[in-house]
């Protein structure tokens, strides 16, 4: 038990401190998409830090949730704006980034308390992420030197996290809640923790690939 207590409160989030850690030295010679997935571990590890002290002092964190799934979403949909060469479809996408946020705000206004997991919104958002990535994956096709690309490894990372996250997004409430089951309910959160763990890992090996150019007006310097 203890073990598992390391995994899931100290481990996971304090690897996310390692794509960080190397992407700050790879920060000048990184592209949007790269910036973009990076400012995303930034804002997930203040949440991560905030959601901890609050704990710590005795409140629930749950209403965090609601808005870091807002957050998430626009950061990802953000970096497919960046990778996709088609102003068709940003335009899509910069519909998404208003729609969501209002379902997002209905939901704990209306339908679920923002004191409960929103099962609703949380698969929603790691649905639509999974279809876009899927969507990226279609179009850009299969090169010779694919695991070389930073952006692939991105992908490769949220295709390890969100598909198989959507189920336990859904049936938070009943793990947390509703099952007497304790062995099952850490077992499913110490799955989650590690697709987090994966998708860090992943995140890392891509800002290791970002290459030591500088882009000046298009002109590789």
């Amino acid at each position: 038990m203890m073990l598992k207590n390391i995994l899931i409160g100290i481990v996971v989030p304090l690897s996310i401190l390692l794509p960080i850690g190397v992407f700050i030295f790879k920060y000048k010679y990184a592209d949007r998409a790269m910036k973009t997935i990076f400012y995303y571990l930034i804002a997930a590890g203040i949440t991560n830090l905030t959601a901890i002290l609050l704990i710590e002092m005795g409140m629930r964190n749950l209403p965090l949730l609601h808005v870091y799934t807002v957050v998430e979403t626009l950061f990802f949909l953000s970096y497919f704006k960046s990778i996709f060469n088609s102003q068709k479809i940003s335009r899509y996408l910069n519909l998404l980034m208003v729609v969501f946020p209002i379902i997002c705000i209905i939901n704990f206004l209306f339908l679920q308390d923002i004191f409960s997991f929103n099962t609703y919104t949380r698969p929603l958002e790691a649905l639509i992420i999974t279809a876009i990535c899927l969507f990226y994956l279609y179009r850009s096709g299969f090169v010779e030197d694919l695991m070389k690309k930073p952006v692939s490894w991105v992908n490769i990372g949220i295709m390890a996290y969100f598909p198989a996250a959507s189920i336990i997004f859904l049936m938070s409430n009943y793990f947390v809640f509703k099952s007497y089951n304790k062995e099952l309910n850490t077992l499913v959160w110490n799955i989650h923790s590690l697709l987090v763990l994966i998708m860090y890992l992943a995140f890392t090996k891509a800002f290791t690939l970002i290459p030591k150019t500088k882009k000046v007006n298009g002109a590789a310097k």
